[in-house]
């Protein structure tokens, strides 16, 4: 066994190496290694195969060295490379297979140590079961015996079939023409469709195999509007997982004739946009979590106190519109604007669910991974327990566009667990919510683009809530974890060289947030189009938040030559000259921005009296100062800066009682050190010792940080006569008052 010579680290070396030999072109030692590789392993049939391909590289070589012309060579060499590369996984998932107790591993030795059937076999068996429910079961109630085991025949059949489509490597050329069969055929409903769909991607992220592509392509070019936009979320997960491996020459043909498909072009492109979407879904849960429930439960007692025990009341007796003190109440709060954004990007397609069934998710059903892909229907051998007077709910579920099937499933579940007393006004604020919230989804976009869309946005909930959520889900290739960028498939990329999808996907990063990939893409419009403000406004503010002010200010300057009286362009550029520490530039944009907005501005004020501050030019500070505290009826918004104004022109008298003020009313650490330099400065030195030890002590500061501080004001020091050598004796003395 391998595991008397290689640990499981050992092997992944191992494969590495053999990777970079061939990425390197060094196929001889590629040879090498895998040999080696497949001889300690015992696989001869593999031995024989790398020795069979590695005697065709030989006679290659030898009628390139002959000089002979062979325009095939590029193109036999890929498919060499392909096939080194599949004997190496197979090598790697034999050497692991009783060495790694992965649910992957684990499923496979059952699988191998059982009868192992093939997959055609046992679509075959599926198909007699459907055809046999079909003639002889279809009159049958669920609750019937020979209902009940056809159901449960029917599911123990989808496990067995879904488990050998995640596990089998290769997939042997019977199976991908049984697999390829389902798809054209209608023997097989939408839901079992969709089920092997998600086996096959499944079964790619553990290794890449080219029929399970193929297959993927071929349920999207189905034609089906309810499999393709299934089919096209997994084939670009499945491209995006294997972006830096070479591809196949049949793969990468079939891929490209995609684009004669006339729906691939906007359906990578809402592929795209879903998968982008799904890196929010952790914001929002978050807002979920951390903003909106805990504000409504510390909301609760004072509802409860003036409205009484709402879980007493039914359903006809809630109702907002006879409580709008309640309504206000969430106002104040802020619940409501934060409950507003949560449904406007629900409309929008966001994952608002993601928290709520999050917690519903440890049923028994969600041990068996394949129940995680399964579509929802009500005829599941899970269901039938439920109380016959909830079905209502069942049904309403399985119409319902609204919720991804795996919350479908957390929310039947759930069912048989809420008390009788309370499961009619359940059921009837269900139906009611679903409604209202399909009656905003029929009054938005085009029907027929929508319900692709739609299908797409619950596909990928349904794949996140899987690698989030499974109880397993550490031992799973999360491509959520990554950017998701599929401007980086190179078999994709000419497919997003249009500048009006590049628009679109660069302006969705960039209202999420996403700044460097939308950066990525804008800089990819840049080479495409024409010098355009906003894109430079757009590319200079990522930069910004990026935090690379130089190539931020380059861009913004393109965008003031092309509009030299945009505001917004302006301040920009003026505060990143702050943030370069290049005052004097600044200053001059404020002045500009000053003479186009209206001279009562605040903020533009206070930002030439800091400009003038940082100049040392306290004089001219001193006026800004002053007018942005008159401006803003007195609110002493630039006390500070005028404080420390009159310290340095050494007007002490009216420092100190611009700083008492201070004091007296919201100080903060930094003024205490500040009244202390003022106290030197009037030879205070007791009061002096007595503020620093409030700066201390009010900052939780040590002396350490006290004597920094100390020495970054030295300078300033200097210029009002205090004589900085006494630095280290106003540490020591500090030291020993606070001890």
């Amino acid at each position: 066994m391998l595991s008397l010579f290689m640990k499981k680290e050992d092997i992944t070396n191992q494969k590495n190496n053999i990777i970079s030999a061939i990425n390197n072109g060094r196929l001889a030692q590629a040879f090498k290694q895998l040999r080696s590789m497949s001889q300690l392993l015992m696989t001869w049939e593999t031995t024989d195969k790398i020795n069979g391909l590695e005697e065709s590289y030989r006679y290659m070589l030898d009628y390139a060295l002959k000089g002979v012309k062979d325009p095939s060579r590029p193109k036999l060499y890929r498919n060499m490379v392909q096939q080194m590369l599949q004997a190496l996984d197979s090598l790697e998932r034999h050497a692991l297979t009783n060495e790694v107790s992965t649910l992957y591993f684990n499923t496979l030795r059952y699988i191998n140590i059982s009868k192992q059937e093939s997959i055609t076999t046992l679509l075959r068996q599926y198909e007699k079961l459907l055809t046999d429910y079909m003639s002889t079961g279809a009159n049958l109630t669920p609750e019937s015996p020979k209902s009940k085991e056809n159901i449960l025949n029917r599911e123990s059949l989808e496990r067995d079939i879904f488990n050998r489509l995640w596990i089998y490597f290769p997939l042997a050329s019977e199976d991908y023409e049984a697999l390829s069969s389902v798809f054209s055929s209608n023997r097989f409903y939408n839901p079992f469709k969709q089920f092997v769909i998600s086996g096959l991607l499944l079964g790619l992220f553990e290794y890449y195999d080219p029929k399970r592509i193929n297959l993927l392509i071929e349920a999207y070019q189905s034609g089906d509007d309810n499999i393709s936009p299934v089919a096209c979320i997994a084939l670009v997960l499945a491209l995006y997982q294997y972006r830096n491996r070479d591809l196949d020459e049949e793969t990468i043909s079939r891929v490209k004739l995609l684009s004669d498909n006339i729906n691939w072009h906007n359906d990578l492109r809402d592929a795209f946009l879903e998968l982008v979407r799904a890196r929010d879904t952790e914001r929002i849960t978050r807002t979920m979590q951390e903003e909106v429930v805990p504000e409504i439960i510390k909301m609760r007692p004072d509802i409860t106190r003036q409205f009484g025990n709402i879980e007493s009341l039914d359903d006809e007796n809630i109702d907002m519109d006879f409580n709008p003190e309640w309504q206000e109440m969430l106002e104040k709060s802020g619940v409501a604007e934060k409950m507003r954004q949560l449904f406007e990007i629900q409309m929008e397609g966001g994952d608002v669910f993601m928290s709520t069934f999050s917690h519903l998710k440890t049923y028994p059903f969600f041990n068996d991974i394949s129940n995680w892909f399964m579509p929802f229907h009500s005829d599941r051998s899970e269901l039938l327990r439920i109380d016959p007077e909830m079905a209502d709910i069942i049904g309403v579920l399985e119409s319902s566009p609204v919720f991804c099937n795996s919350d479908k499933f957390s929310f039947a579940l759930s069912i048989e667990h809420i008390p009788s007393s309370q499961r009619e006004l359940i059921k009837n604020q269900f139906n009611a919510q679903v409604e209202s919230l399909l009656d905003m989804q029929r009054s938005s976009l085009d029907k027929e683009l929508k319900t692709r869309k739609a299908i797409m946005n619950r596909y990928v909930q349904d794949l996140y809530r899987f690698f989030k959520l499974f109880r397993r889900k550490t031992e799973f290739k999360d491509p959520f974890i990554t950017d998701l960028n599929l401007v980086t498939i190179p078999i994709l990329r000419d497919e997003f060289n249009d500048i009006e999808n590049l628009k679109t996907i660069a302006e969705f990063y960039f209202k999420y947030r996403y700044y460097q990939d939308s950066l990525n893409l804008f800089k990819a419009i840049e080479n495409l189009s024409c010098p355009d403000i906003q894109l430079f406004e757009k590319m200079g503010f990522c930069l910004e938040k990026l935090g690379d002010y130089t190539e931020a200010l380059r861009y913004y300057e393109q965008a003031e030559l092309l509009n030299a009286n945009s505001l917004w362009t302006l301040k920009h550029i003026a505060s990143i000259h702050q943030q370069l520490r290049a005052p004097n530039k600044s200053l001059e944009y404020y002045k500009r921005i000053l003479e186009k907005e209206p001279a009562d501005s605040i903020r533009t004020n206070l930002a030439i009296g800091n400009c003038y501050l940082e100049l040392e030019q306290f004089s001219e500070a001193l006026k800004f100062f002053y007018k942005v505290n008159y401006l803003d009826n007195n609110s002493n918004r630039a006390n500070r800066q005028l404080a420390w104004c009159h310290m340095m022109l050494k007007e002490f008298d009216k420092a100190k009682s611009i700083y008492n003020n201070i004091i007296s009313k919201s100080p903060v650490p930094v003024d205490y050190l500040n009244m202390g330099h003022l106290a030197l400065a009037m030879s205070d030195e007791n009061n002096a010792l007595n503020y620093y030890k409030l700066f201390i002590t009010q900052g939780g500061l040590t002396i350490d940080d006290f004597a920094n501080n100390l020495q970054k004001d030295a300078k300033s020091l200097e210029k009002i006569d205090i004589d900085t050598s006494i630095i280290p004796l106003i540490v020591d003395a500090v030291s020993y008052a606070t001890c």
